[in-house]
């Protein structure tokens, strides 16, 4: 038997609709504040490092994206973010730390927002001072290969953790990391120039 729609529900159901777009406007518009709040401050950098970055670390915000609100997001910012560009059928899963970096996650159907089970593509964009020359002494470390990347970059993957690329390039105070849970694929999605700001 059919079930009759109480009077008025047509207008709750667009007030709910409208009330999670406010939602996700604010949570976005939220890490947007603190991208721009935490690339104020000159004092925050990170350490190239050979060993793999741990998708599971606790961070403060983690929420899921579009591919416009990361475009939104990357707009008013004053340093690039770097992602691997749109994909279908993919979700992004965006997390901002306290220190200033930002992680893109792309997630395949099925997945959730926050889902450590798995281990998928992510690009994290982190401030560091002199980033292009952290990458050149990280290069010179037992197990490193350096290579070229489009538009004068330098990248740098270690035996120890082939699945982690480094990329910096010249005058940049950051650095870009490049997860994928194969190593081929890692390399190559950096060597291809897939790696790239977000526009």
């Amino acid at each position: 038997m059919r079930r009759e729609r109480e009077p008025g529900a047509k207008g709750r159901d667009l007030g709910i609709r409208i009330g999670a777009v406010i939602a996700l406007a604010a949570a976005v518009a939220f890490v947007a504040w603190l991208v721009v709040r935490n690339n104020d401050s000159s004092s925050q950098s990170a350490d190239t490092t050979s060993a793999p970055t741990s998708t599971a670390a606790i961070r403060p915000v983690v929420i899921g994206a579009t591919a416009q609100s990361l475009r939104t997001l990357a707009a008013i910012g004053d340093r690039p973010i770097y992602w691997l560009g749109p994909r279908a059928r993919t979700k992004y899963e965006l997390t901002q730390t306290s220190d200033g970096k930002v992680y893109i996650r792309y997630l395949p159907p099925g997945v959730k927002v926050g889902d450590r089970a798995g281990e998928y593509p992510l690009v994290g964009t982190y401030p560091v001072q002199n980033g292009y020359q952290r990458v050149q002494a990280a290069g010179r470390e037992p197990g490193a290969h350096m290579f070229a990347v489009r538009g004068g970059g330098l990248a740098v993957v270690n035996d120890a953790a082939p699945t982690n690329v480094y990329v910096a390039y010249p005058g940049q105070d950051q650095q870009i990391e490049v997860f994928d849970p194969n190593p081929t694929r890692a390399r190559r999605l950096v060597a291809t120039g897939a790696v790239r700001p977000i526009r």
